[in-house]
């Protein structure tokens, strides 16, 4: 299967992809909400069509670039999770054309910069910051939100569709009940808002989206529709948070072997930051992926005493005991699970192979 790669390739394990996509599914279905889950991980039109075998209709992207190419691909009923570009309504107006479209916002000024130039009808998201600092607006400023509302409300081809939030907060936790504790504070902002609000605007939702909370947490129910997306094939944070087993992983960078250093106790492999990313952990020293062997129906457990300890641009440095370093040849393929499978699989994914 392998024989035809010659530089790194993500390689995909589809029965693991499928267990991780068939377990979410079936704990949004007994949560009783609604099952979006965000294609920004994979960007892949063939594993996207995986999830239509466990019911998913509707899902989440990054941009609006990626809304297009899902919506080519059949998609009907997208979220675009990146706050919305003035500059970028045109494409907007376009896919609202053909899809069903739900768009983010926080702030009246882009609120009024849609309202002025949508011209078909599109559901809006107001994003809400619960302690991640990225975009959204904090809960406590309530007249602002109450601003933004009446500016929706005005607009003729907008709809309030309810508050989003993304609790990307949880990838930093120290453990477990941390997670589930942002999990549990964030639900109830979201519900004391959707409460306050429904009366005027019967139909509101809440939306909330990271993989650790939805992993983790096993009740769901608070929400009425979740968004992960690196579920779809976890990676080595995900395993140091508690996310899921090692055995959960979907994803290995194929990498050859271009350099054997017994001397130094190191391989290099052809794979660097433009393949991995520069994404770490600190677990015992510094490292940038774990190392596999590649099998006949996937590949090995990680190798002991064995990870990537540095990357350049194309170069990865692999560090290793003698045994492991005495056993491999130049040209072998070895496989490294990433620290991060969202910038892998974006940065590979026109190399991928699925097994």
């Amino acid at each position: 299967m392998l024989d035809n790669v010659t530089r790194p390739a993500l390689i995909i394990r589809e029965p693991v992809c499928r267990n991780n996509i068939r377990r979410m599914a079936e704990k949004a279905l007994k949560s009783n909400v609604i099952f979006r889950p965000h294609f920004k991980t994979h960007q892949s039109e063939q594993v996207g069509n995986w999830f239509k075998d466990y019911g998913v209709k509707q899902i989440t992207v990054s941009s609006a670039e990626m809304a297009m190419k899902f919506a080519k691909a059949g998609w009907k009923d997208i979220s675009i999770a990146f706050p919305a570009n003035p500059r970028e309504i045109p494409l907007y107006n376009e896919l609202a054309g053909n899809i069903r479209l739900n768009l983010l916002i926080d702030s009246t000024e882009v609120c009024r910069a849609l309202a002025g130039k949508i011209n078909k009808t599109t559901a809006i998201f107001i994003e809400i910051d619960n302690g991640y600092g990225r975009s959204g607006i904090a809960h406590i400023f309530e007249h602002k939100i109450d601003q933004i509302i009446r500016e929706i409300d005005k607009a003729r081809h907008l709809s309030f569709k309810g508050f989003l939030s993304h609790s990307g907060n949880t990838y930093s936790a120290t453990g477990t009940e941390e997670i589930k504790n942002i999990y549990q504070k964030n639900i109830a902002v979201l519900q004391s808002m959707k409460e306050k609000y429904l009366p005027s605007h019967p139909g509101i939702s809440i939306s909330i989206g990271d993989t650790p909370s939805c992993s983790i947490v096993e009740d769901l129910s608070g929400a009425d529709e979740i968004r992960p997306g690196n579920f779809v094939y976890y990676d080595l944070m995900q395993y140091y948070l508690g996310s899921c087993r090692m055995q959960d992983i979907a994803v290995a960078i194929a990498c050859p072997v271009t350099g054997i250093y017994p001397e130094r106790n190191e391989i290099v492999v052809y794979g660097g930051a433009v393949h991995l990313s520069k994404e770490q952990l600190l677990r015992d020293g510094k490292f940038y992926g774990f190392v596999v062997q590649f099998t006949d129906d996937g590949w090995t457990e990680p190798i002991g005493g064995t990870s990537v300890i540095s990357l350049s641009q194309e170069h990865g440095i692999i560090r290793s005991t003698a045994d492991f370093i005495s056993s491999v040849k130049h040209g072998e393929l070895l496989g490294i699970l990433p620290v991060h499978s969202c910038l892998a699989a974006d940065l590979l994914k026109e190399n991928m192979l699925v097994v």
